[in-house]
């Protein structure tokens, strides 16, 4: 039973720390997407209301990168949802970061999804996406930004188990083979 014991608990911890990210980023129903072209810009109008809170902003961008050191910074992003009335819905600004761990350069092609808002429509309207997306380190391929509405918040109460269950079985395999030695 013990033999079973790491390899569930790992288990355990992934599936559910996998499934309440992919549930967050894809839940409730997609209402907008809009490609991106160039570094900045804004989007077309897109008609909202309050109906459709809370929704949810993410921001997916392919790129190309080489990693020469421990970590590098991909892109940076400054997203802000503004209504007609100049009524501001949200502002995010991040980074993207990519790390290496090990001292060998490495080219990737990689596919970043970011959820960077969950907010709410103050009022119904028309709205814009006004965006900045600035390479770093990398060569940005494509990037879009869709909006999702009615989503979930986020399921803390599964999160915390598979958290916890993924550190208890590491920690126990680090255990068992230092045990072993």
């Amino acid at each position: 039973m013990r033999k079973y014991l790491i390899p569930l608990l790992i288990a355990v911890g992934i599936g559910l720390v996998g499934w309440v990210g992919y549930d967050y980023s894809r839940s409730g129903e997609q209402i907008a997407a809009f490609n991106l072209d160039g570094s900045e810009g804004s989007t077309d109008l897109i008609k909202l209301d309050p109906s459709m809170n809370p929704l949810r902003a993410i921001l997916t961008v392919s790129y190309e990168i080489e990693l020469l050191k421990g970590t590098s910074a991909a892109f940076d992003y400054d997203i802000l949802m503004a209504g007609l009335g100049g009524v501001e819905v949200f502002a995010a600004q991040g980074q993207q970061r990519d790390k290496r761990d090990d001292n060998t350069p490495e080219y990737a092609t990689k596919s970043s999804e970011l959820v960077i808002k969950t907010f709410a429509v103050p009022v119904p309207g028309e709205y814009l996406l006004d965006w900045r997306i600035a390479p770093v380190e990398a060569k940005i391929l494509g990037q879009s930004i869709s909006l999702r509405r009615n989503v979930e918040p986020l399921r803390v109460a599964f999160l915390i188990p598979g958290v916890l269950s993924l550190a208890l079985g590491f920690f126990l395999l680090i255990r068992s083979k230092r045990k072993g030695r």
